[in-house]
């Protein structure tokens, strides 16, 4: 079980981290029992509301909880109509990334099936800038008799570690906070040990930012920091965060920070307490970030606080 961290800024509402219940799988290895493709169907035509949490788990088994999150959203023709679900036969996996404006594709690749466990494996392309926002969803539909199934999310563009970690900070925590226009990720590695491509470690201290646009100035709306140790997984060539252990709040910071960073824990309190450095990293990242989305703005800005230029 993963609990979820977070330290909003004072302007941003305060949201309940929902627990992600999915059990960790480990990736299949050279010479085990071979996987097994699973079919889908893709439904369409529809959307994901906007007064609901984005859900800590893909996978939805009963028509309830998916009326609560989604809604139909019928169109003109003969393929206007929402594709039928029938949960007592069916379940589906969503992909509900945060609200954008960049222009995002999700395509479903493939589904293997390797003993207990789901490795479903899809494709998140994130290009420039639109006039519009809007919030990229995907939907799959699946045979009941995998719903006992954990599933591993395998996002294909993820090439190397480090993209996982950029990846699964935009896709799996950005969403609890305040709705942007642009999730930031900035994280400044303390330590990492890849000697095990079943389990590479990266400790650090991994923040996030969501962003809104104004004129040429990105207003941060929200964010937060989530220290600790990313358990990273590697299946073919792509890479997947399998776990985050995170250090928890108020009294326990110190217990748990020592007790996850270990021999690193001096280092993490050098990075962690040095606002210099976390700023000027967050700078370069915004800078490339605005850079490789095609973005106009030159300057950014914190609640409060008069805008900094992007040099």
């Amino acid at each position: 079980m993963i609990k979820m961290k977070k330290i909003l800024f004072a302007f941003a509402a305060m949201i309940t981290l929902a627990a992600c219940g999915n059990k960790q799988a480990v990736a299949p290895a050279e010479g085990d029992e071979a996987s097994n493709e699973v079919a889908f169907e893709v439904a369409k035509n529809y959307f994901f509301k906007n007064d609901q949490e984005i859900p800590a788990s893909p996978k939805i088994t009963t028509a309830e909880e998916f009326g609560k999150l989604f809604g139909m959203a019928t169109t003109m023709g003969k393929d206007g109509k929402p594709t039928e679900i029938d949960f007592t036969k069916q379940f589906v996996l969503a992909i509900v990334l945060s609200v954008t404006n960049l222009a995002t594709e999700i395509t479903p690749n493939r589904l293997e099936k390797k003993g207990d466990t789901l490795f479903y494996f899809y494709d998140a392309k994130v290009g420039e800038a639109q006039t519009y926002s809007t919030q990229p969803i995907s939907l799959i539909i699946l045979d009941k008799k995998y719903a006992d199934k954990t599933v591993v999310m395998v996002n294909e563009q993820v090439k190397d570690y480090y993209a996982a970690v950029e990846r699964y900070l935009a896709e799996q925590i950005a969403g609890y906070y305040a709705k942007g226009e642009y999730s930031v990720p900035v994280y400044q590695e303390v330590a990492v040990n890849d000697s095990d491509s079943t389990d590479i470690r990266i400790w650090g201290d991994f923040w996030v930012y969501n962003y809104k646009q104004e004129g040429d100035i990105l207003k941060c709306v929200s964010g937060g920091s989530h220290p600790g140790l990313m358990h990273i997984s590697q299946i073919g060539e792509n890479f997947y965060v399998s776990d985050f252990e995170q250090v928890e709040d108020g009294s326990r910071f110190l217990p748990t920070a020592k007790r996850i960073f270990g021999e690193y824990f001096g280092t993490f309190q050098i990075h962690h307490n040095d606002g210099d450095e976390h700023e000027s990293l967050r700078h370069d990242v915004l800078r490339a970030f605005v850079r490789d989305h095609g973005l106009t703005a030159t300057m950014y800005q914190d609640y409060g606080w008069p805008a900094k230029e992007l040099k």
